[in-house]
């Protein structure tokens, strides 16, 4: 047979349930926090700030100057290639080998001048440009700290937004007082004049050396 109980004892049981029941849920649920936001558009600060245009503007000059002393030494070996296929009926066919072999080293050392010189502008560049991103991310996050911000957001992610979330122009301005300009680890030494190379081999309507530009020319 079963054994009854009072009714008394389930009705403890009950109660001891029901008084468990909120002490449970105040364990597994926690207060949310509420989300405090700044945005910022990290591609504007590298693009407006004053050390941002300053390195801009030295890589600029010195590419011109540089695609200036290309441009001589690719004059010279245009007209050196002239000369020998004026020589080509008077040079016995040995000789006038020799002298394409040797034009071909010319342009060879002036090609991979360029490369390297190519190389060292960019990494120059980056150099530079990862210093000026370090520093505004410094300034983010002083910035989202006074805010008491614990959530930023890149503005490239945002489709509408409040005005007064976005601190792009505070950091632009904080950036331009810490960091106004950078200087450039530039290569300095220009290419050997195009007489104290090695000589170039035939060429076609194409240019003989690419125009140096930010990004590393593909190599042969």
């Amino acid at each position: 047979m079963f054994a009854v109980r009072p009714i008394g004892f389930w009705a403890l049981m009950a109660l001891a349930g029901l008084g468990a029941i909120p002490a449970m849920a105040q364990q597994a649920v926690s207060p949310a926090v509420p989300p405090v936001i700044v945005i910022v558009d990290v591609q504007q600060i590298l693009r407006d700030s004053l050390v941002a245009k300053d390195v801009q503007s030295q890589m600029s000059q010195r590419t011109d100057r540089y695609t200036k002393e290309v441009a001589a030494q690719e004059n010279d070996l245009q007209h050196t290639q002239e000369d020998l296929e004026k020589q080509r009926t008077v040079l016995s066919p040995e000789a006038f080998n020799t002298k394409m072999r040797d034009f071909q080293q010319r342009y060879d050392a002036l090609d991979q001048g360029v490369q390297a010189t190519r190389q060292s502008l960019q990494k120059a560049y980056n150099d530079a440009m990862s210093k000026v991103e370090n520093t505004a991310l410094q300034i983010i996050a002083d910035v989202a700290a006074e805010r008491k911000a614990n959530l930023v957001i890149s503005k490239a992610a945002v489709l509408f937004e409040e005005p007064a979330f976005d601190i792009t122009q505070d950091v632009i301005h904080r950036l331009d007082a810490k960091l106004p300009a950078v200087s450039l680890n530039l290569p300095v030494t220009p290419p050997p004049p195009a007489k104290s190379l090695p000589a170039l081999g035939p060429r076609t309507n194409a240019p003989l050396v690419p125009a140096p530009g930010l990004s590393p020319a593909p190599k042969k």
